[in-house]
C-alpha cells in the first residue's frame, strides 16, 4: 500500500490530507447527530405532559435531561412561558439560529473537500502524463516500460481523488439531509408547543 501510494507522486500528500479531513468529519458528525437524534414524537408528548401535569419548570428539566438541538429549542421557549406569542416565538427563533448552525458544521468543507480532491486527483494525472511524455521525448523511442510510470501515476492519483471525492459528497448529502430532518422536527415541535404553552397560560388565569 505504502509503494503503491508513493508511486502516485507528488498529488498523493495533499489527497492524503484530505481524505484525513474527510475522516475526522465524518467522526465529528455521527458522534454530534448520535448524541442529537431523540424520538421527536416521545419527546414532545414528554414536554406536553410535564408541562400540562407539573408546570413549565418541570417541562424545562425534561429538555435539559434529554439535551439536543430540539431540547433548547423547546426550552428556549418555555422559559418564556407567560409572554406574549410572538415574544416565544422570538426565542424560538433565536435558539434556532444557534442550533442550526451546529448541526451544519463542517458540513461546508466536506463539500469543498468532494469538489477539491476530484481536481487534485486530475491534476495528477495531468503530471503523471507529462511526466511519461518527457520519458518518451529524453528516451527518443516509445516503450511500455519507458511511459509506465508516469501512467502509472496518473492512473493512482486519479483513484486516489474520486475515492475521496465519493466520500465527501456521500457523507456531506447524507449529514445535510439529517439536520434538514432535525430542523423541520423542531419547527414542527416549537408551532405545536407553542399552542400548549397558550392553552396552558389561559388556563391558569
Amino acid at each position: 500500500m505504502i509503494e503503491i501510494f508513493l508511486k502516485g507522486g507528488f498529488m498523493m500528500w495533499p489527497l492524503l490530507i484530505a481524505s484525513i479531513m474527510v475522516v475526522a468529519i465524518i467522526i465529528d458528525r455521527f458522534l454530534y447527530f448520535r448524541a442529537a437524534e431523540v424520538d421527536e414524537r416521545k419527546f414532545f408528548i414528554g414536554v406536553k405532559d410535564k408541562l400540562r401535569s407539573q408546570g413549565p419548570d418541570a417541562a424545562i428539566a425534561y429538555t435539559e435531561e434529554v439535551g439536543g438541538p430540539i431540547a433548547a429549542i423547546m426550552k428556549a421557549g418555555l422559559n418564556q412561558f407567560g409572554q406574549d406569542r410572538s415574544k416565544i416565538e422570538e426565542f424560538f427563533e433565536r435558539e434556532a439560529l444557534i442550533e442550526f448552525p451546529r448541526m451544519k458544521r463542517f458540513l461546508p468543507a466536506l463539500h469543498t473537500i468532494g469538489n477539491v480532491a476530484t481536481l487534485m486527483g486530475f491534476t495528477g494525472t495531468v503530471l503523471g502524463m507529462i511526466k511519461a511524455f518527457n520519458s518518451i521525448a529524453l528516451a527518443g523511442t516509445t516503450s511500455p516500460s519507458i511511459v509506465a510510470g508516469g501512467i502509472g501515476e496518473a492512473l493512482i492519483t486519479t483513484a486516489m481523488g474520486l475515492v475521496v471525492a465519493l466520500f465527501a459528497v456521500v457523507f456531506y448529502h447524507y449529514f445535510n439531509q439529517r439536520a434538514e430532518r432535525i430542523i423541520l422536527e423542531a419547527e414542527k415541535a416549537s408551532l405545536n408547543l407553542l399552542d400548549i404553552m397558550e392553552e396552558e397560560h389561559v388556563s391558569t388565569l
